[in-house]
């Protein structure tokens, strides 16, 4: 497989991860969303969906969302269905989110994070893993410009979301996250309140006869058509 290619055959699978099961963390993690972590969201950035009646059924999708502000997870979270949502696993930063034990476990908590690299090597056991839960049923939250843009624009995707909609065949939905740099942009120590929406697009589905490069400008441009939609 792609991914497995890259790395070598001797790397058939990632290490266990030690923690409690999924389900029971994600169920957790439920709690404390709809006791805290949604009613602030509302509070802060009250927001609209559009095109969630694109999602259908339980996935497992890939969600490529554009990256503005430390509100996009939650947001995300929020705006999905339940069903949808327990099983929705976020690519967090490793090397931001998983620098101590308490902010990884609050991470994977809140968020149903799981650690990513943006770096190679690293980088390509990471998408290995991301491989893994897809192909066990659940979905990936995945933000393609790698960081949070300072300018509000949609920046170039890296090709990891491209090679893993190959590797998978999962169809991934572009998402555009209108106004969430005005709630809390980059490099801000608080956050104001503004509202903001949600657009989810059509799912897509890509053919092995083209190339993970190739895929991911397809991704790229289903997001920028989101973004031109919502003006």
């Amino acid at each position: 497989m792609l991914i497995k290619n890259s790395i070598g055959k001797q790397f058939e699978a990632l290490p266990q991860e030690h923690r409690l099961s999924f389900s029971i963390v994600s169920w957790l993690g439920e709690i404390v969303r709809q006791l805290l972590l949604f009613p602030a969201i509302r509070l802060l950035a009250p927001y609209r969906v559009y095109g969630r009646e694109h999602l259908v059924g339980a996935g497992p999708y890939i969600f490529a969302v554009n990256h503005c502000s430390h509100v996009d997870a939650p947001l995300l979270l929020a705006a999905l269905p339940l069903s949808l949502r327990l099983r929705v696993r976020v690519a967090a930063a490793q090397d931001y989110f998983f620098t101590s034990w308490w902010k990884g476990l609050l991470v994977q908590l809140i968020l149903n994070g799981f650690a990513f690299a943006r770096q190679r090597p690293a980088s390509v056991f990471s998408l290995l893993y991301a491989s893994q839960l897809l192909q066990q049923g659940q979905s990936i939250l995945i933000f393609p410009e790698g960081t949070r843009s300072r300018d509000q624009q949609l920046h170039t995707f890296k090709h990891g979301v491209g090679t893993l909609a190959l590797e998978t065949a999962v169809p991934v939905v572009p998402v555009w996250l209108e106004n969430t740099a005005a709630v809390f942009p980059k490099g801000a120590h608080f956050p104001h309140r503004h509202s903001v929406a949600v657009h989810f697009g059509v799912p897509c589905i890509f053919s092995r006869t083209i190339n993970a490069s190739e895929v991911t400008s397809e991704i790229e441009g289903a997001v920028r058509r989101l973004a031109l939609q919502s003006l």
